[in-house]
């Protein structure tokens, strides 16, 4: 072993602590670092290029998200011109209907005024029946007692 080798085994000694100012300088010495030694044109066409990667696929990405919204737009009209035509469809449904209603309503209302008046057929005939009874009896009744006046004087 080495001398460098055993003093890596030893245990360093505690560092006095850094300033702010220490701190400072080996952020900025960490930061630049790995940019030491690069040509800055070099960095500046590397970033340059995945730039241009970044914003070609963002761009991909934007033009399927257009032609997603196209075609959920051209959905949407298609599904609002269905249920255009479905209320259309119900609506002529709805007024046919109606007119049968009332079609049948008056039908009805005809057929109650029939009824009622077979109704007071019926009960005139059997009022004209008995008018006709009661005349019938009125008469014999008259009849009887002209009979009886005449016998009594004869």
């Amino acid at each position: 072993m080495n001398k460098e080798q055993e003093n890596a085994l030893i245990p360093e000694t505690e560092e006095p602590k850094k300033t702010m100012v220490q701190s400072a300088k080996d952020f900025m010495t960490g930061v630049f670092n790995p940019l030491k030694g690069k040509d800055l044109n070099q960095l500046v066409e590397e970033f340059t290029s995945e730039m241009t990667l970044v914003a070609e696929g963002l761009s991909e990405d934007q033009q399927k998200l257009f032609r997603e919204t196209d075609r959920l737009s051209a959905q949407q009209t298609e599904l609002e011109q269905r249920l255009l035509d479905g209320l259309h469809d119900a609506d002529v449904e709805n007024k046919e209907l109606r007119k049968q209603v009332q079609s049948l309503t008056a039908r009805l209302d005809k057929a109650e005024k029939l009824m009622a008046d077979k109704k007071l057929k019926k009960s005139d005939g059997l009022l004209s029946i008995i008018r006709q009874a009661t005349w019938l009896v009125a008469i014999f009744s008259a009849a009887w007692v002209i009979v009886t006046i005449i016998k009594a004087f004869t």
